[in-house]
C-alpha cells in the first residue's frame, strides 16, 4: 500500500509551530491536519452549529425503537441495573448525605410537608395557620412548642400543627431546641 511517507515533525497550520508526531492525531496511516490543541479550538468554535441540530431526530429514533423492539427494551434495561449495581454504593452514600446535610432536598420537603399535613386536624382555622407565619419577624424563625415528630423526655410525642402550638424562636434557639424537649418546658407552672 503506498501513502504518504512517514514524517517526524509537521509545521501546524492553525498555530505555525512545528511539532512532532505524537502531537497530533492519528488518522489511519496518517495524522489530522491541526495539532491537538489547534484541532480541538476548531472544533469547540464550529461545535455552537451543530448542537441540537439532530438531537430531536436522534432521541425520536431511539423512543421509537425502545417502544417497538423488545430486544432493545431489554438491552437498555440490563444496561441500566448493571450501571445501577455497579454505582450503587455511591448513589446511596451520596443519597444519605444529601438527606443529613441539604435541608432544601427534595425528598426531605416532601416528608416534611406530609408530616405536617398529617398533624394538621381538619377543624383547625387556615388563616389563623396562614397569619402566624405572615407576622413572623425578621431574623425568627416559626417552631412548634411540641414538636411534630419529637421527644418529651425520652417518649415520642406528636403534636399538633396549630396556631397556638407556634412560637417564633431565633434559627440559633430552634437549632438547640432540635425536637426534644422536658415536660418543664411545657408546663405552665
Amino acid at each position: 500500500m503506498k501513502g504518504p511517507k512517514p514524517f517526524s515533525f509537521k509545521v501546524c497550520p492553525g498555530c505555525g509551530i512545528r511539532k512532532a508526531r505524537s502531537e497530533y492525531y492519528a488518522k489511519l496511516s496518517t495524522v489530522s491536519h491541526k495539532c491537538k490543541p489547534c484541532a480541538l479550538d476548531d472544533m469547540r468554535k464550529r461545535s455552537s452549529r451543530y448542537i441540537g441540530k439532530y438531537v430531536a431526530r436522534q432521541n425520536a429514533w431511539k423512543l421509537n425503537r425502545y417502544r417497538t423492539d423488545a430486544a432493545y427494551r431489554e438491552r437498555i434495561a440490563t444496561q441500566k441495573k448493571a450501571t445501577y449495581d455497579r454505582r450503587k454504593q455511591a448513589i446511596n452514600e451520596a443519597r444519605r448525605e444529601r438527606w443529613a446535610n441539604d435541608p432544601n432536598n427534595p425528598a426531605r420537603l416532601y416528608f416534611r410537608r406530609k408530616d405536617v399535613k398529617l398533624c394538621t386536624p381538619p377543624w383547625v382555622d387556615k388563616k389563623a395557620l396562614l397569619a402566624v407565619y405572615a407576622n413572623c419577624p425578621t431574623g425568627r424563625e416559626v417552631d412548634h412548642i411540641i414538636p411534630i415528630k419529637g421527644l418529651i423526655d425520652g417518649r415520642r410525642v406528636c403534636g399538633l400543627h396549630v396556631p397556638w402550638n407556634l412560637q417564633y424562636l431565633t434559627p440559633v434557639q430552634n437549632r438547640k431546641k432540635k425536637n426534644v424537649i422536658t415536660e418543664r418546658d411545657i408546663s405552665p407552672f
